[in-house]
């Protein structure tokens, strides 16, 4: 770590550098990762882990200085005092000696395969004209610097027509690299797989992994061209979100080594996150020692390997907002990207819309504070996701950041948890969203069960209730978790909430006669209003619930819970007692009563 201020969000490695920002060292995994005999790394990890930095502060180390190739002199600046410079013989073979073609591919989206054809040509022809200098390279063929312009055109690459000059551009591009400086490119590539993703989201996943097929069918080094009999590229490095292994776009690259949440690489662990000492070392020196219990509670609690990882932008963008704050030893934690990042909430939320009666107990069990068992598909792949498998979500949610690894517990099989109180946050977040007014299809659901109140259907009701009752996940508080019957009076209140406009004087524990009904509400019009008594029990077995049916009917006669109903001007009412046993409830009563 360096500098005094903090910049949020900001991925330039010369910008934090020679910005005085706060950097915090990754550089230790320089050697082991550029030195591991692997052709292709491929490093996957969740938003705001600090995949692009990484990439861009390895490209900086690397890269020749194009104004003064053979000089490292920009490095010795950059780099000074950081990690990797303790290694001379590693910075004396590669500091500043390697030629690098860097693209990051997160800006690759569009509502058709042609508006994100236009957006990566657009990433093509920046990067071509980055290279500008290799159109005076003594070496390159007056065909390789046609070649060459024709990417640096945009109105050309533009062209639908032109789509296999883009598929070739890395191929190409590493080749000019290669042969101007007369040894071997390496090849990084940000966010690999945002294409992929946003295909699928918008209904072209077919024509762009066959784009990307052949855009990276350099990584296969024996399909690629060759500079004084070696093959043009000496390694790539790509990251993402999913490893998609089996995406069909990386067939035949057998020298792959894949580095997820769930790997024990201890080299690359911790290469993107930061650990503990540097949580430490970082609020000490900005003065806020003492909330290092705070952003482990909120920001905390991943492990990738054997390290555990706190997420960057979270701690960052509490360490700014607390510095700036009146009281930076008081300033409350936060949930500081459910608004900004959506791609959190649209997992969830994805994820939400085909819960399984399992999953939905799964998802119980995680809000509630707890973990579960999970095998993981390590080789998802985006368009697995439309396929709605469970296993398929768990994984993506893990894989998304939205969960973390408690233990393995074997083959592919994880123990699996909320990792700290932002994500909790944006579950409940997201789960109350769900269970709310604003959610149309909840919204249908409860005017059905008024209706069915209204009518005097019991069965209708259950008919209701019992399908929602398989997925439905309730908000405790896990410091004290409420009664299973009080989360069950908060879900019907919850349906009979979305039905405003079909019921009037809606109450929740109202008091009447003896005591507090539990729901009463009522509905029509004069002369023709009447009134609903709702109360809910909890039976421990199935064979109970009848009983209990019973029982809650005759409690609402001799407490005389009707009586409140009077001062909302009804004659008449219907009497339901509702039963809930884990998953499965019944509903009795319906007959339309006087009120005495």
């Amino acid at each position: 770590m360096k500098k005094k201020s903090i910049a949020v969000g900001n991925s330039s490695f010369i910008t934090l550098i020679e910005g005085s920002r706060c950097y915090v060292d990754k550089t230790a995994a320089f050697q082991p990762l550029i030195e591991s005999g692997t052709l292709v790394d491929l490093i996957t990890r969740p938003q705001g882990f600090g995949k692009t930095l990484f990439l861009d502060s390895l490209n900086c180390f690397l890269a020749i200085d194009m104004e003064n190739p053979g000089s490292t002199a920009k490095q010795h600046q950059h780099f000074k005092g950081l990690k990797v410079a303790e290694n001379q013989d590693f910075c004396r073979k590669y500091m500043g000696q390697v030629p690098v073609l860097a693209l990051s591919l997160k800006g690759v989206d569009g509502a058709t395969f042609e508006d994100a054809y236009r957006a990566l040509v657009q990433i093509i022809a920046e990067a071509a004209q980055a290279h500008a200098y290799l159109l005076k390279s003594p070496r390159l063929t007056e065909e390789n610097k046609k070649l060459l312009r024709k990417y640096q055109s945009l109105d050309f690459m533009r062209d639908p027509g032109n789509i296999d000059y883009a598929s070739g551009f890395l191929r190409n591009m590493l080749f000019f690299l290669a042969k101007h400086f007369d040894r071997q490119a390496m090849l990084f590539l940000d966010d690999y797989d945002v294409p992929l993703a946003r295909a699928v989201s918008h209904g072209y996943y077919t024509e762009m992994s066959d784009f990307c097929r052949a855009f990276l069918d350099i990584l296969k080094p024996e399909a690629g061209p060759l500079v004084n009999h070696r093959p043009v590229l000496q390694k790539a490095l790509l990251t993402g979100c999913l490893c998609g292994s089996k995406e069909g776009i990386l067939p035949g690259i057998n020298n792959v080594v894949v580095n997820t949440v769930s790997s024990n690489n201890m080299h690359l662990s911790s290469s993107m996150g930061f650990t503990e000492p540097e949580v430490r070392a970082l609020l000490d020196y900005y003065g806020l020692s003492s909330r290092l219990e705070d952003v482990r509670h909120w920001y905390g609690g991943y492990c990738f390997g054997s390290s555990e990882i706190f997420c960057p932008q979270d701690l960052l963008n509490f360490c700014e907002k607390a510095l700036a704050s009146a009281d930076p030893r008081d300033f409350k934690p936060g949930n500081f990207r459910l608004d900004s990042s959506s791609s959190r909430c649209d997992v969830i939320d994805e994820f939400l819309s085909f819960l399984t009666e399992r999953d939905a107990e799964r998802m119980q069990t995680l809000i509630d504070g707890g973990s579960i068992e999970i095998r993981i598909n390590q080789e998802l792949r985006h368009s697995d996701i439309n396929r709605h498998l469970s296993e398929d979500f768990w994984t993506l949610l893990l894989f998304t950041g939205c969960l973390a690894i408690a233990k393995p517990v074997g083959d592919r099989k994880y123990l699996l948890r909320i990792p700290n109180e932002e994500i909790r946050d944006t579950f409940r977040n997201r789960v109350q969203a769900r269970f709310s007014i604003e959610n149309r299809s909840f919204t249908a659901h409860g005017l059905k069960l008024a209706e069915a109140a209204a009518w005097g259907n019991a069965s209708g009701m259950a008919d209701v209730l019992a399908p929602l009752l398989r997925i439905y996940v309730s908000l405790r508080d896990t410091a004290a978790i409420a009664p299973a019957e009080n989360c069950c009076h908060d879900f019907l209140s919850a349906l009979f909430a979305c039905a405003s406009n079909r019921i009037n004087d809606f109450q929740s524990n109202a008091e009447s006669g003896d005591g507090c009904a539990d729901i009463v509400f009522s509905s029509g019009n004069n002369p023709n209003r009447f009134g609903v008594v709702i109360e809910i029990r909890r039976a421990a077995h199935p064979e109970d619930m009848l009983n209990a049916v019973d029982n809650a009917l005759k409690q609402i006669d001799e407490r005389k819970y009707a009586e409140c109903l009077r001062r909302m001007r009804c004659r008449k009412y219907y009497a339901y007692g509702i039963v809930f046993c884990g998953k499965e409830c019944e509903v009795g009563g319906g007959k339309l009563r006087e009120i005495d």
